[in-house]
């Protein structure tokens, strides 16, 4: 018995083993923690330094020195009037250079806001981005050998208590950091170069200098700035001189903006961009605010590219700024935000008709103008002819337009659409580009002249002559008008109109009389054929001044491709 139970306690010993060495077998092929990231917890940051403040601080050269990052324990007193403020002094004083962040607590009551100067006690900027009872900071602002930051509270305030955060670091490479707020001061920037910066005030500038120097006649650049929550950026293009070459805004609060296609005077060694805050409606009404966001950094990048010379080129928003083209030329344009107006202008030595025809853009919805050169920097009722006959994905067509000798303007842009009961415009296509082309040829009076839909704008036509007409857009309406107040008497007259392909049309004659609502009465018209079949009217004309008019059956058809021919004949 005394040998069954050895043999039962080795094999119990050998079974005990063999699972331990099967357990470490396992944990030898298990990954360990430090193969799968890191085993243990990091050690915790190290405290910060605590100060207190040190009393009196209400002048500079009685600052609270504070030479590290640290969390100063302080108070703001009570205003010593109603009209009057407390304030806090401080100094900062980095052994090496330095960005640092300012963080003061709120204080409840006070609106707080913070003062920085430079070593030579000269206001570099303020920062009041907080209503009353909340906290106020400021991220970036860089320091050589000294600063100084003035805490203040509000008119006539109670004080309190407030705990007032720094924090120290190294700069670094691809960070912007303040003060950047003049062109003196500009952060230097490099094509291809990609910057982060903060918007931390709300009247925040951040200025870069760009070099330009290998730009050419044909070169354009892309500037892309990325969306900030709580901010409507604008970024803004300046020559050295300072003068303005470019504003454009993001559409709304929490968006970014993408210049897409930015031209520059050949020779243009450097520029200035300027990244700041737009106007935004405010809590109050009919109150525009600035906003800023002192937590999230924006990128800036900018890139050069080669754009040909058929590539309209930024900024072209205005008629002074208006992108030149010539007869015959195919020009090629971006959409790059949904506010973008592109400008083009063509010189006209003689009466002449204009054609275009704008290309379709993906996912875009496109709109072109002819634009009364009287009228051009009017912000409404500019147009000699509006073109919006296409949808999204569809072509523009403009089609015998007449224009005087001089400067004569066109512009493209995205439609308007209605969404949730709100007319919005925004199209935009980064990707690809639209094609406007162009044909101009001399008026000798053989066609019809458009705008014609009014009497007062009808296209003179004689006894005897055949003039050539398109019925294009949908909806288009050719008004002529026959002038017979030299004729001696009654006299039969005879008008035809030839048809158009796939198309009916009607066509009318109006008397000099009107209605009471001030319009020409129809004498006679015709509504009888169909598609190219010709339209007559014939009737006893006295001497005096009448109209012709010439429609498409139903009005929402139209034909781009063929025209009529409208004759006048006295047998």
């Amino acid at each position: 018995m005394r040998l069954n139970m050895a043999l039962s306690l080795l094999i119990l010993l050998a079974g005990m083993n063999n699972a331990c060495s099967e357990r470490k077998q396992e944990q030898s092929e298990t990954p360990t923690a430090k193969e799968n990231g890191p085993a243990e917890t990091p050690p915790p940051a190290p405290a910060q330094m605590r100060l207190d403040e040190t009393e009196p601080n209400d002048k500079t050269d009685q600052a609270t020195e504070i030479g590290q990052g640290c969390i100063v324990s302080a108070k703001l007193e009570a205003a010593p009037g109603a009209k009057k403020r407390a304030l806090d002094w401080y100094r900062f004083s980095p052994a090496n250079k330095a960005v640092i962040s300012v963080q003061v607590s709120a204080v409840a009551g006070e609106d707080i806001d913070l003062t920085f100067l430079d070593a030579g006690k000269n206001e570099l900027f303020r920062v009041d981005a907080a209503p009353a009872g909340e906290a106020e900071g400021f991220p970036n602002l860089s320091i050589g050998s000294s600063a100084y930051l003035r805490v203040r509270g509000s008119a006539g305030g109670a004080g309190g208590d407030y705990l007032l955060t720094v924090t120290m670091a190294e700069p670094q490479s691809g960070h912007e950091v303040e003060f950047n707020g003049r062109y003196s001061t500009a952060t230097a920037l490099a094509a291809g170069q990609r910057v982060e910066g903060f918007l931390g005030m709300p009247r925040d500038e951040d200025w870069y200098l760009l070099p330009t120097t290998d730009m050419t006649k044909t070169t354009v650049m892309r500037i892309d700035l990325t969306a900030v929550e709580g901010v409507r950026p604008t970024l803004e293009v300046r020559d050295l001189e300072r003068r303005l070459l470019l504003e454009t805004s993001a559409e709304a609060l929490g968006q970014g903006l993408v210049v897409r296609n930015l031209g520059l005077a050949e020779g243009t060694e450097s520029i200035f961009l300027v990244v700041k805050s737009a106007w935004v409606a405010g809590p109050k009404p009919k109150k525009l605010i600035k906003t800023a966001n002192s937590k999230q950094r924006y990128s800036l990048s900018t890139s050069f590219e080669e754009g040909g010379d058929d590539l309209e080129r930024e900024p072209n928003d205005k008629a002074e700024q208006a992108f030149a083209v010539i007869d015959g030329q195919k020009v090629r344009g971006y959409l790059s935000a949904a506010h973008d107006v592109d400008w083009y202008k063509i010189e006209v030595e003689r009466p002449s008709l204009l054609s275009v025809e704008l290309s379709a853009l993906d996912r875009v919805d496109l709109r072109l103008y002819v634009v009364d050169p009287e009228k051009k920097d009017a912000k409404r009722n500019f147009e000699i002819l509006r073109i919006d006959d296409g949808g999204v994905n569809e072509a523009e067509v403009l089609t015998n337009c007449a224009l005087k000798p001089g400067t004569n303007y066109l512009r493209v842009e995205g439609s308007w659409k209605k969404v949730d009961g709100q007319w919005v415009r925004d199209f935009v296509n980064l990707d690809e580009t639209y094609q406007l082309s162009l044909g101009l040829r001399t008026d000798d009076g053989r066609e019809e002249r458009e705008p014609n839909r009014k009497p007062e704008w009808a296209t003179p036509i004689q006894v005897g002559d055949t003039l050539r007409g398109t019925l294009h857009p949908k909806g288009d309406l050719d008004t002529y008008l026959l002038d017979l107040s030299a004729q001696d008497g009654p006299r039969d007259t005879v008008i035809e109109c030839t048809g158009i392909a796939k198309l009916d049309i009607a066509l009318a004659l109006l008397g000099p009389e009107k209605d009471e609502d001030g319009r020409h009465k129809v004498e006679v018209k015709s509504n009888q054929g169909r598609g190219d079949a010709r339209e007559q009217v014939e009737k006893e004309l006295m001497p005096g001044q009448y109209y012709i008019t010439v429609h498409g059956s139903p009005r929402t058809e139209s034909n781009t491709q063929d025209q009529y021919l409208l004759t006048v004949t006295q047998p």
